[in-house]
């Protein structure tokens, strides 16, 4: 067996100044009193009748120290190594203590191991830790930086009570809600610190600067809330003194007052208040809410009387609603409109339920419907008809237009008797056409070139008459400037006489007569008219 097989005399012997070494090393977490395990364990210790047991037994109970969930027992663990350490110097089979120490060996440079990981996680959560409180002093130096910088809280659904208090309430909230937000990570800290492994002078250093941190929140916080609690609860009880004055509710509405019980209600959620004033406000809240309640159940039996009478006077109204349904369809909309208007005047007369009135209202509105959608249906009826003429004018329009251009190409081709009654039918296209006056305006535009062109023709067929011809035409313009200047004095006779006749003044006798006169006149004004006519066609030949 070779020298690391076999364990060394004195190394066994220098192992108590190890475990002493161990043991400065851990004696500062103070003489803590031994787990039930490990009492357990040297009881049982002692029990076992050879050494290589005892040692088995130990190195068992170190394995389970350093491996256990948690955090590691590193005293048991040293404690329980030093036990076992002397049961190495009995009498032992040299290839079992060879083995037995070897364990024993390794488990001690886990354990150093392990106890190496654990101290560099200490050092790194006792870094963290530090800056977290540094992050909290540097907090509490800017608190009114931070304070300024913090949003508003929404007090939206605030009591009506206390709507003029609300910046009040808010400042002193914002405050509080910052220093609660501190104190919450204090308190973290505080926690964090008790459940990580760390000397016990790193400990105390860390509780002390705590300590000095909570002197400048928690004094400055209680303060607050005893603000603040006192504001809320002497608004609570200046609400109740104004609208509950013994079991009766005063100055507003039961149902108002609901509301604003739960907007207190909801206040006290919002507001750090103190345990005391909580409970006080919200007993006084459910004290004035049973009130309310009382006075809601005495008004729904009310409520619920009315109804019942509402049922017995709204079937005579049904019942006329019913009948109306039966003669609808043979009815106009406009009689329809005037049966439900008496029917709704009925129903204003008497006592209705509020539901029971909407549902009428509704069975009547039912029965416009088919009325209404008729008249819809008449008026896209209308609609499309419309919209059919507009298209027909359109087409109409545009193949005038075509004709016109036509016209003007071929004009300068035709003959003038074909040329006129082309432009005639244009003309009397036109006519017919219903357009706007912009439109007319343009299609007049459009003519003037196709009148400029009937004007050459007629001259140039004027220049191309006979003598004979020209001086009939001169004749026949003399003969149509003669009947014109005659048709204009008998259309002045004619005016006279109707004027004559329309005056007031005149006796039966006078009337009879000028009646008479005037048949007369109009007579010879329809022979000059025909005369006037029938030379305008002689000159329209030639």
């Amino acid at each position: 067996m070779n020298s690391s097989e076999t364990p060394d005399v004195t190394r066994i012997q220098n192992e108590p100044e190890i475990i002493a070494e161990e043991r400065v090393d851990k004696g500062e977490e103070g003489e803590s009193k031994w787990s039930a395990s490990f009492v357990d364990f040297t009881k049982k210790l002692t029990q076992f009748p050879t050494p290589e047991e005892k040692i088995t037994f130990g190195l068992k109970f170190m394995r389970e120290t350093i491996s256990q969930e948690g955090s590691p027992r590193f005293r048991e663990f040293w404690e329980s190594r030093r036990l076992v350490l002397p049961l190495f110097k009995e009498n032992i089979n040299t290839a079992i203590r060879s083995k037995l120490w070897n364990e024993y060996v390794d488990l001690t440079v886990e354990a150093r191991r392990l106890k190496e990981i654990l101290e560099e996680q200490s050092a790194f959560a006792i870094e963290q830790i530090d800056l977290a409180i540094q992050s909290i002093d540097n907090d509490l130096v800017n608190f009114e930086t931070l304070l300024a910088q913090s949003s508003d809280l929404n007090f939206q659904d605030a009591p009506q009570s206390i709507q003029s208090k609300i910046a009040t309430y808010q400042q002193m909230q914002k405050e509080l809600n910052l220093l609660n937000a501190l104190a919450s990570r204090l308190n973290s800290l505080r926690k964090e610190i008790i459940k990580t492994d760390m000397r016990i002078r790193f400990k105390t250093k860390f509780f002390k600067r705590l300590s000095e941190l909570g002197d400048r929140i928690f004094p400055r916080r209680k303060a607050l809330i005893e603000q603040v609690s006192l504001e809320f609860e002497k608004d609570v009880e200046r609400f109740i003194s104004k609208h509950f004055k013994d079991d009766e509710i005063i100055g507003a509405p039961y149902y108002a007052l609901r509301e604003e019980i739960k907007a207190f209600q909801w206040t006290a959620k919002v507001l750090t208040l103190s345990s005391p004033v909580f409970s006080r406000t919200r007993l006084r809240m459910s004290e004035c809410w049973d009130k309310v309640k009382v006075l809601e159940k005495e008004h729904k039996k009310v409520l619920l009387e009315k109804k019942q009478a509402s049922s017995e006077s709204c079937a005579a109204i049904l019942k006329k609603i019913e009948d109306l349904k039966t003669r609808n369809e043979s009815l106009s909309l406009r009689d329809l409109d005037k049966e439900i208007d008496q029917i709704l005047a009925e129903m204003r007369a008497i006592y209705l339920d509020r539901e029971d009135i909407r549902s009428m209202r509704d069975s009547l509105s039912q029965l416009r419907i088919p009325h209404l959608e008729a008249q819809e249906k008449k008026a896209k009826e209308l609609e499309e008809e419309e919209k059919e003429k507009l298209r027909i004018r359109k087409e109409k329009l545009t193949a005038t237009k075509d004709q016109i251009t036509e016209l003007a190409q071929k004009g300068s081709t035709l003959d003038l008797d074909t040329f006129v009654v082309r432009f005639k039918a244009i003309e009397a296209d036109i006519a017919a056409l219903e357009i706007s006056k912009l439109e007319r305006q343009q299609i007049e535009r459009q003519l003037r070139p196709l009148k400029d062109i009937m004007a050459d023709k007629k001259e140039n067929s004027l220049m191309n008459l006979s003598d004979d011809d020209r001086k009939m035409l001169e004749n026949y313009r003399i003969v149509l400037q003669q009947k014109k200047e005659r048709r204009q004095e008998i259309k002045e006779l004619v005016d006279s006489y109707r004027k004559t006749l329309g005056s007031s003044g005149l006796d039966f006798e006078k009337a009879f007569q000028l009646r008479e006169l005037l048949d007369v006149e109009k007579e010879r004004l329809d022979k000059a008219n025909a005369a006037i006519e029938e030379i305008e066609q002689k000159i329209a030949k030639l």
